[in-house]
């Protein structure tokens, strides 16, 4: 006997049962994905580096913005980030408020669990957006963030940060992170630390 055909939802079914949903799921093509809970060290991290954006925007049109606000990419595609910012007024899907289609910049806190999916094909559709220049992944166990950025021509050129007296550039918003603020009480092993 074959595998029983998985229920498709449309869009509209999918943002209400996400609204009301105590989990938030993303949504591809008809199908659901809900997000996993997520560790300590993931969301100090994320906390750390909202924060530290908030700081730096705050005399500027960019603001930070944080999970679980969506991103859609597509008319049947839509993700969650673990942060945003977006410049400018946040161009939104309807009258809820709640997904956004013009982040400039989005940051995943990488986990064991969804890093080949955060490198990987939430990279290529967080690049259908236009509004999209940059590209933050955040490791949670080692002081290490890798930026991709889009060039002029287009182009995505990654630059790898690693080391806690290292600082991360955020080039499109004009701001510094140092990788000691990122990973402020976050413990790092003494031999991955060192990197």
């Amino acid at each position: 006997m074959g595998a029983l055909p998985a229920t498709k939802v449309s869009v509209e079914e999918y943002l209400a049962l996400d609204r009301a949903a105590e989990v938030p799921s993303e949504y591809q093509d008809g199908e659901l994905f809900p997000i996993a809970a997520v560790s300590v060290e993931h969301s100090i991290i994320s906390l750390s580096v909202g924060s530290m954006l908030r700081e730096r925007l705050a005399k500027t049109p960019c603001r930070a913005m944080p999970s679980p606000l969506r991103v859609r990419v597509s008319p049947t595609k839509f993700l969650i980030p673990d942060l945003m910012v977006v410049c400018g007024k946040p161009v939104l899907t309807d009258e809820h408020r709640d997904t956004v289609t013009n982040p400039k910049v989005i940051v995943e806190v990488l986990s064991p669990s969804t890093a080949d999916y955060d490198y990987g094909e939430k990279f290529i559709l967080y690049r259908k957006l236009e509004s999209f220049e940059e590209y933050l992944l955040v490791s949670q166990d080692q002081a290490r963030v890798e930026v991709a950025r889009k060039a002029a021509d287009k182009r995505w050129v990654i630059s790898t940060y690693e080391g806690i007296d290292v600082v991360v550039n955020v080039e499109s918003l004009g701001v510094s992170l140092p990788m000691a603020e990122i990973y402020n009480g976050v413990e790092l092993s003494p031999d991955i630390e060192a990197n």
